[in-house]
């Protein structure tokens, strides 16, 4: 009777952990280190990317910036599928983005984790423009985006732009 316990100690203990690997859920350790890092900032969240305006684009939307000013545009996407933002905003008169854009793990330790890609953007003169974002697969030639979002910039002078 004892040995056939120990059998099934045994046997649950190399099984149950095996069952986060088989999709019925997270692991016991990924559960714990969610655990442990509830209410605590990542290293994404602290590192200097956040500095300064950042805008998390979920959706099209639109927005109103001065001439001059600097934000970030922060979209977030799966380093393990192969996909990622880019922008395709040609040279424009109203605004510049920097690139190559800044990238920042969001889920720190996870490998193929969600990454947040960062797009700088100045306001350069007056003026409105329709700034796209796609998620695609770099390698992928003619093929539409798995993911479209549009942010629409209205650049106005550096005293008539709201906070």
């Amino acid at each position: 009777m004892l040995k056939l316990f120990l059998a099934v100690l045994i046997l649950l203990g190399v099984a149950m952990p095996l069952d986060g690997c088989s999709g019925g859920g997270p692991s016991p350790v990924m559960a714990i280190r969610r655990l442990s890092t509830l209410g605590k900032k990542t290293d994404a969240e602290n590192s200097s990317i956040d500095q300064g305006q950042v805008l998390d684009l979920e959706n099209s939307l639109d927005r109103s910036i001065a001439v001059g000013e600097e934000f970030k545009v922060a979209l977030e996407s799966n380093a393990g599928t192969g996909y990622e933002w880019q922008c395709l905003l040609a040279t424009d008169p109203f605004i510049a983005v920097d690139i190559p854009p800044e990238t920042a793990p969001v889920d720190t330790g996870v490998v193929g984790g969600r990454v947040r890609t960062i797009f700088v953007l100045h306001g350069k003169s007056v003026g409105t423009v329709k700034v796209p974002f796609v998620l695609v697969r770099s390698w992928e030639k003619n093929v539409a985006p798995s993911k479209t979002l549009t942010l629409t910039l209205t650049v106005q002078e550096a005293t008539a732009a709201p906070k």
